[in-house]
């Protein structure tokens, strides 16, 4: 199992890297502004963390209802769209990045502040991420059933909660970009 993980790891890796410089070719580097200016990477991913949130919830009820197909099928549209949601998320924080002006000073302007929130929340992402991932192989593997769906319920409260910290991070860039 460790090496399946390790092996999905990688290659999850790889696709969200690929992913996040196709965003960045295809959109290009934003002009550098002396505002706060939020990308549109990052309500777009919101979408998709919202998506993946419905599919680990669908999952959820399906173990517990031992639809076993349905519940694997969920298992993997969640992993896909969190690894959607990285890879729009960390071209975002590119382009956040890329937008402040040369003159600003990091440490003083609020431009540090909602990089330091983005980067925080994706570190944490990628851990609930990998929780995400040993679920998915432990369920094919046939480590849950009706009776015993832990690993589901814990990845599942990981998303969630981390969504939730993304709304306020949201917010927070709202109020600091007035």
């Amino acid at each position: 199992m460790a090496r399946r993980f390790f092996a999905a790891t990688v290659l999850q890796t790889c696709v969200v890297l690929f992913l996040s410089v196709t965003l960045g070719i295809l959109f290009g580097r934003p002009q550098p502004t002396e505002s706060l200016h939020l990308p549109a990477a990052f309500q777009f991913g919101t979408l998709f963390l919202a998506i993946g949130s419905w599919c680990l919830h669908d999952a959820h009820t399906n173990v517990r209802l031992e639809r076993q197909l349905r519940f694997r099928r969920s298992l993997l549209l969640a992993v896909g769209f969190a690894a959607i949601f990285v890879s729009v998320q960390s071209y975002g924080l590119w382009a956040l990045i890329k937008s402040i002006s040369p003159q600003r000073e990091m440490q003083t302007s609020v431009h540090g502040m909602v990089i330091m929130f983005a980067a925080l929340h994706t570190m944490h992402f990628v851990v609930a991420q990998s929780v995400l991932l040993w679920v998915t192989l432990s369920a094919f593997a046939d480590r849950y059933d009706h009776e015993y769906y832990w690993g589901v319920t814990f990845a599942g409260w990981c998303w969630h909660a981390l969504g939730i910290a993304w709304i306020a991070i949201l917010w927070i860039f709202a109020i600091a970009a007035i």
